[in-house]
């Protein structure tokens, strides 16, 4: 299963939600890649931020590691912990699993192929 192409990216956790999107491209078994989404945090707001994530790809498992991030929107200070994230490679179209931080903090995301219109 290639994993190569956009995603629609959401992820529940404690404190709030994510909402975004992520450029994915495999080679090999070795996955590399931007998240950039939306992170909105119960009674706080919200803010903006991409990250650059690397990965394995086995046989029905992806292991995905946030490796680097940039704040791109905040009306606060952030002091973002980079999350590790483990899925589940049933569907082609669809990347499921739960997501741990530095801190401990889990998290349940799921990622959704977006098709794009062949000219």
């Amino acid at each position: 299963m290639d994993l190569t192409g956009q995603w629609q990216f959401f992820e529940q956790f404690e404190a709030g939600f994510d909402m975004g999107h992520a450029i994915l491209k495999q080679v090999g078994d070795k996955l590399s890649g931007t998240l950039v989404y939306r992170e909105y945090i119960d009674d706080e707001g919200s803010f903006l931020i991409a990250i650059n994530v690397e990965g394995d790809v086995f046989d029905d498992r992806l292991m995905m590691r946030g490796k680097s991030y940039e704040i791109l929107e905040s009306p606060f200070p952030i002091e973002y912990c980079l999350d590790d994230r483990i899925a589940e490679l049933s569907d082609p179209n669809r990347i499921e699993g739960h997501s741990v931080d530095d801190q401990n903090l889990e998290g349940q995301f799921v990622l959704r192929r977006i098709h794009l219109m062949e000219s």
